[in-house]
């Protein structure tokens, strides 16, 4: 990664006017390239070396941009007035950040970073020249604001600019008002990466995934929805006399179980789950999960599971309305109805869908059993927040990570690995902002997406605006 800061720049060009040198914001330089071109040889000897470059514009700090050490042998450049109002902004609270993107940044493509410090937008130009473009109109919006975003450019035209008060230590006003000017920049976007983009709003006949079908001999899911449902359940929650301990309880034969505390405090820290936080738990199970959640969430929040099994959903009710077992005692708790619920559809309450009220959904052990796995995470996006996240916890597809099972178990159990399961999320309108390593997981990832905006088509060509 290569930080280029303005001090940094000027003494490099030896540059003994003051103000904004206009060059610095050209490329390429005329003034330091005669002829206002880079020979295909220069171009080449700049990018050696380097098959990924990065470029990025730090937020100086006042002292920072204060500096003014001379070259040796010049006089020294005037200094150019600096606003200290980025140290004196506040930082916003957790309500003021979903404020703000709720309404001033409704329709602006930026994302939440997994600590909520600042804000982020990323996309791909049609080519190097439309990504310079774009850094020099920022670069001109930020001088004139004297607040300054960071400027990332990889693969030449892959843009990423991200938007923190470093002098506050976090998201102030100045963040939001920044974003707002940089989004009035026209941008001149990759086609087809807009075409990627803007295939997440379809909703095509989606194919089942594929898995192996000698292991999964009853599919996906058929051996949990079995008529008999008195062994599935003593073998997976246990028996009330015992007060549960089954398979997916037991912390001597699950990771999750032993580190289950570990996972929602991991949600705290990097998903956003709050005190009044609305949660899915899809895939609940046997309410592993459920006591701890319901906790986070306070007597103010909803903890909705979603489970596709009759069986489950049994035991799940029969926790609920039995204090020995006391694991779901809390009206916050709420069993989804098995009416709603099938493989294609987590079963959220209308009221959620259509406030669009959901803070976060979490899947523990149960993405590799999604047969309709896009379908399913559009139906949780259409009934997300703003800034919602989704949590993925799954097993590594690699046998050496995974000790606890065989081999063959490993690679017939779970049907892709981390990036393919990345890629299908995130094409249907999440991006990837935490991969966590969560104490007591060796064998599993922990990831964290948020909601992502999607571009509006304007005349069948997307790219005139975008939508949550």
């Amino acid at each position: 990664k290569m930080r280029v800061g303005p001090v940094l720049v000027a003494k490099l060009l030896n540059l003994k006017s003051g103000g904004r040198p206009p060059e610095l914001l050209r490329w390429p330089p005329r003034a330091a390239h005669p002829g206002g071109r880079l020979g295909r040889g220069a171009g080449r000897a700049l990018c050696r070396g380097s098959p990924q470059p990065t470029m990025a514009t730090p937020q100086s700090s006042p002292e920072e941009e204060e500096e003014t050490t001379p070259v040796s042998g010049d006089p020294p450049p005037p200094k150019t007035p600096v606003t200290r109002s980025c140290a004196q902004q506040p930082c916003l609270g957790p309500e003021e950040i979903r404020r703000a993107l709720a309404d001033t940044l409704h329709g602006h493509p930026w994302v939440l970073s997994a600590d909520e410090r600042s804000i982020e937008r990323s996309f791909r130009a049609k080519n190097w020249a439309a990504a310079m473009q774009f850094f020099t109109a920022v670069s001109e919006i930020a001088e004139t604001a004297k607040h300054h975003p960071d400027l990332h450019l990889t693969q030449w035209r892959d843009v990423r600019v991200v938007l923190s008060t470093h002098a506050a230590g976090g998201l102030t006003k100045l963040d939001i008002d920044l974003a707002v000017a940089i989004d009035a920049v026209p941008v001149d976007y990759s086609p087809a990466w807009l075409r990627d983009q803007a295939s997440s709003t379809t909703e095509d006949d989606e194919a089942p995934a594929a898995f192996d079908a000698a292991y999964y001999a009853n599919g996906l899911n058929g051996d949990f929805l079995v008529d008999d449902t008195t062994a599935l359940t003593e073998t997976f929650a246990g028996t009330l006399s015992e007060g549960g301990g089954g398979k997916f309880e037991d912390p001597e034969q699950r990771d999750i179980a032993r580190a289950k505390d570990e996972i929602v405090a991991a949600m705290q820290k990097h998903a956003g789950l709050r005190e009044g936080s609305v949660i899915v738990d899809v895939g609940a199970g046997t309410g592993l999960l459920l006591p701890a959640l319901a906790k986070a969430v306070g007597p103010t929040g909803r903890v909705l599971a979603s489970e596709l099994s009759p069986a489950f959903r049994e035991v799940l009710e029969l926790r609920k309305r039995d204090p020995r077992w006391g694991l779901l005692d809390g009206a916050n708790v709420e069993i989804l109805s098995g009416d709603g619920i099938d493989e294609k559809n987590p079963g959220l309450p209308e009221d959620v869908v259509a406030a669009n009220t959901l803070d976060c959904a979490l899947l523990t052990d149960v993405y590799h059993h999604l047969v309709f796995p896009r379908t399913v995470l559009r139906r949780l996006r259409d009934a997300m927040a703003r800034d919602a996240t989704l949590v993925v916890i799954d097993f590594h597809r690699d046998s050496k990570r995974v000790t606890s099972h065989e081999p063959d178990w490993v690679y017939a159990h779970v049907r892709a690995d981390q990036a393919t399961f990345t890629k299908e999320i995130e094409s249907v309108g999440f991006v990837q902002i935490a991969d966590v390593d969560v104490p007591g997981l060796p064998e599993n990832y922990f990831l964290v997406f948020r909601k992502r905006p999607l571009p509006v088509a304007a005349a069948g060509v997307p790219g005139a605006g975008w939508a949550v």
